[in-house]
């Protein structure tokens, strides 16, 4: 695939966050996707990348997902992306903070391969999301 390609489909991830189409962001993930998220959190599987991101969204219904830049060589592609949205969900079993979160970056890396995510590392500053939910940090 083209880097071109390759971008697309992380523009369509981000995307499919913002929406809530998680069908959709299932289908741009390799069955057997790997993702490393903060605090050495990793997940296997198509199923477990997709849960994870469903639960930002139900903790953050509003939320939306903006590309802010993207880079890309070969089968790699990084975004810095910045997410905002109101806490009126549950989050990790706490319950909601009714605080509006704006973070003004995450950065996110994704390895491209058969026109397929297969794998992904991403790291945000969490103090700064724990700060804006009220929790401290």
């Amino acid at each position: 695939m083209s880097i071109e390609e390759n971008k697309e489909i992380v523009r369509q991830l981000w995307g499919c966050l913002s929406s809530g189409d998680f069908d959709k962001m299932g289908s741009l993930y390799d069955e057997n996707v790997v993702y490393h998220g903060v605090a050495g959190d990793e997940r296997h599987g198509r199923a477990a990348a997709v849960e994870f991101a469903r639960g930002y969204k139900v903790a953050f219904p509003d939320m939306t997902a903006d590309v802010e830049q993207l880079v890309a060589e070969g089968d790699l592609v990084v975004s810095r992306v910045r997410p905002s949205g109101t806490n009126t969900g549950e989050m990790m079993g706490m319950p909601p903070t009714g605080k509006r979160v704006d973070l003004r970056w995450v950065i996110n890396m994704v390895r491209i391969a058969n026109g397929k995510i297969a794998e992904e590392w991403e790291v945000f500053d969490q103090a700064d999301f724990a700060q804006q939910l009220g929790l401290g940090g």
